[in-house]
C-alpha cells in the first residue's frame, strides 16, 4: 500500500474576508478549482509548520496557526490534508501575491472548491456569517 502523502492548507480569515486563490486550467490536479494556500509536507515538517511555509511560498504573506480545524482523506486515501485556522500576522502590505485574493463570505458562494474543502468551506461561511471571524 503507497505511503500517504500530507497535505497541510492554512484557512486564513482578516477583516471578514478570507484568503482563496484559483488554480489555472493547466495545473497539474484540481485544474480550475478554488483553493486555500497550502501544499505538501516536507521531511519531518509537522503539518501547522507546512501550512505556515506553504502560505508564506504561495501568497507572500506572514501567519500564524490559531488552531486546526479538521482532516480529511482523499482520492482513496492516499492523500491526507490537514486544515488549520491562520491569522495574518501584522503586515504593511496584506495583499496577497496572484491567483490569491481576499473574498467576502457572499464570494464563497461564486467559488468551487474541490469536494475535500467542502467541511472547511461550510465552516467558514456559517462562522463568518455569525461572528467577525478574525481579525
Amino acid at each position: 500500500m503507497p505511503e500517504k502523502t500530507r497535505i497541510a492548507v492554512a484557512i486564513v480569515i482578516h477583516q471578514q474576508r478570507v484568503l482563496v486563490g484559483k488554480r489555472t486550467k493547466t495545473a497539474s490536479t484540481a485544474k480550475g478549482f478554488h483553493e486555500f494556500p497550502g501544499g505538501k509536507l516536507e521531511g519531518g515538517e509537522c503539518a501547522s509548520s507546512a501550512a505556515v511555509r506553504e502560505c508564506l511560498e504561495e501568497t507572500g504573506l506572514h501567519i500564524s496557526i490559531e488552531r486546526q480545524l479538521d482532516s480529511t482523506f482523499t482520492d482513496e486515501g492516499h492523500f491526507e490534508i490537514v486544515f488549520f485556522l491562520g491569522t495574518l500576522k501584522p503586515s504593511i502590505h496584506p495583499e496577497p501575491r496572484e491567483p490569491f485574493k481576499w473574498l467576502a463570505r457572499a464570494e464563497l458562494d461564486l467559488c468551487t472548491f474541490p469536494a475535500a474543502n467542502k467541511s472547511v468551506v461550510n465552516w467558514l461561511r456559517d462562522s463568518m456569517s455569525t461572528s467577525q471571524g478574525g481579525s
